[in-house]
């Protein structure tokens, strides 16, 4: 628990460089058509980042620990060496074939772009994609670092992403959008810089010998029922742009505009505890040791929902003045705050679905079942393409982020149901009153903050009332949660009395 919450304390500063970064793409670009193209380009090998990253860590992890408690670290590492190079040549083909279907792939995330907007976006994206075999690379040992538990260094590369990117979209905004298309470029490929030197005093020696071997074969085996199921968060994202970029003008940037707020709040909360929690579930599963595997479950999910209900009622409360705070300026209108706000709205209680769908499916990866939550992932985008169809028709934009959320909320659902039958039900009577006390104290919480808010609009700006109103509402929950005596706030301030 209290290495969550250091790393989250580490991935704050790290997603804030990434608001800074959205908040230089809408105050120099706005939600115009530069704007939607950073993103389609910027998206295509951040997808491969996302979905290639969450494939190994979830396949590698596990297949490490067993080589090295079979052997010895240095066969794992040989291991770990084999398993680069492998990427990286596969990678590079996969970037000549990304490169040369560069039209069809953009035209899937964005199928509204035509002419010199679509030309120009082919152009950029094929840049950008010249980073993914580096990419691909890089997720092995930003796996290998969280292992060893170097946690901090593992998060940190982001923030050099961004600061690279901020100064490219400065520079674009004179000279042109292709040094735009070269930043992105160089934020992809030197952000991994920082993992050379701990990686070295970890004792890794790099082999360029490639072997299929046993271990290898049984690794991409496992990789590749991973891979579609990690991939469910970023299709149904793509699926959204595509929709967003023909349903409303700007659509694709007021639809990233709310995402990346709402990224904001899993980016720390889901990200930071499954990377704290899930060394410790492929430990138990690979020792298919199921009281603790579930006790780590249940402890995972507690401190999950701890953080996510209370920041899906404060996205939701909050959705006008916080994108108002962030993105108003430049060429970002008061106007395209409201639309953003409002999508934002629906995509708040997604968030639950997300952490809670996240964090139990790593049980499944660390038991060796990845059919399911391959299945599962194929439940979660019929159920977005159908409902994202369906309700684009009738509610616009908007439709399209409530069709995300409710893919989300269903799916973790569905997955929970088979967990019981494979480690029992993780929720009992402890976890579930934990929730509801969890449940009260966010409610209670929002609905204070809110009155709190209106009245301090009286008085001050939108801003400063939101920067007061969201101190009020954590100091509320706190307060809610002693009262409740909620588990985790009990082991908090046993660890504070203690020091």
């Amino acid at each position: 628990m209290k290495t969550s919450y250091i790393l989250m304390i580490i991935t704050i500063v790290s997603k804030v460089f990434g608001l800074l970064r959205e908040k230089a793409l809408a105050y120099f670009f706005g939600v115009g058509m530069v704007a939607d193209i950073f993103l389609i380009a910027f998206q295509l090998p951040m997808t491969f980042t996302n979905v290639i990253s969450g494939a190994v860590a979830n396949g590698y992890i596990p297949m490490y620990d067993k080589i090295k408690e079979r052997e010895d670290k240095k066969k794992a590492d040989l291991f770990t060496a084999n398993l680069s190079n492998i990427i990286l040549l596969v990678f590079i083909i996969v970037t000549i074939l990304s490169i040369i279907f560069a039209r069809p792939l953009v035209k899937l995330m964005a199928e509204g772009f035509e002419g010199e907007k679509l030309e120009t976006a082919i152009f950029v994206s094929r840049v950008a994609m010249l980073s993914i075999a580096v990419t691909a690379v890089s997720s092995i040992y930003k796996a290998y670092l969280q292992i060893y538990e170097k946690f901090i260094i593992s998060v940190l590369h982001s923030i050099l992403m961004n600061v690279i990117i901020i100064i490219a979209m400065g520079i674009s905004y004179k000279l042109g959008i292709n040094y735009l298309a070269i930043g992105i470029l160089l934020a992809f490929i030197l952000q991994y810089s920082i993992f050379i030197l701990p990686i070295k005093k970890l004792g890794y020696r790099h082999s360029l010998k490639i072997s299929f071997n046993e271990d290898m074969k049984t690794m991409f085996i496992s990789i590749l029922p991973i891979l579609i199921s990690t991939s469910a968060i970023e299709i149904n994202f793509m699926i959204s742009r595509s929709l967003a970029s023909g349903a409303y003008a700007g659509g694709i940037s007021i639809l990233n505009y709310a995402y990346k707020l709402q990224s904001f709040v899993t980016g720390i909360v889901v990200t930071s505890i499954i990377t704290a929690t899930y060394p410790k579930l492929a430990n138990f599963g690979s020792k298919k040791d199921y009281v603790n595997l579930k006790s780590a479950l249940s402890e995972g999910l507690s401190n999950m929902l701890l953080l996510v209900v209370p920041a899906a009622f404060g996205l939701y409360i909050f959705s006008f003045p916080i994108v108002n705070l962030l993105f108003v300026g430049g060429e970002f209108s008061v106007d395209d705050a409201k639309i953003t706000a409002t999508v934002l709205s629906f995509f708040a209680f997604g968030v639950i679905g997300i952490g809670v769908r996240e964090v139990i499916s790593r049980v499944f990866y660390s038991l060796g079942d990845n059919k399911t939550p391959v299945i599962n992932s194929i439940l979660i985008v019929a159920i977005n393409v159908i409902l994202a169809l369906l309700l684009s028709k009738v509610m616009g934009i908007r439709g399209i982020a409530l069709a995300t959320s409710i893919s989300f909320i269903v799916g973790a659902i569905a997955l929970y149901l088979p967990s019981i039958k494979l480690i029992g039900n993780v929720f009992n009577k402890k976890l579930f009153t934990n929730v509801i006390k969890i449940t009260i104290s966010s409610v209670v919480m929002a609905f204070c903050s809110k009155i709190f808010y209106n009245i301090l609009t009286k008085s001050f700006g939108i801003n400063l009332s939101l920067l007061i109103s969201i101190i009020i509402a954590g100091l509320i929950y706190l307060i809610l949660l002693i009262v409740l005596r909620v588990e985790e706030i009990k082991e908090i301030m046993k660890v504070i009395l203690k020091k």
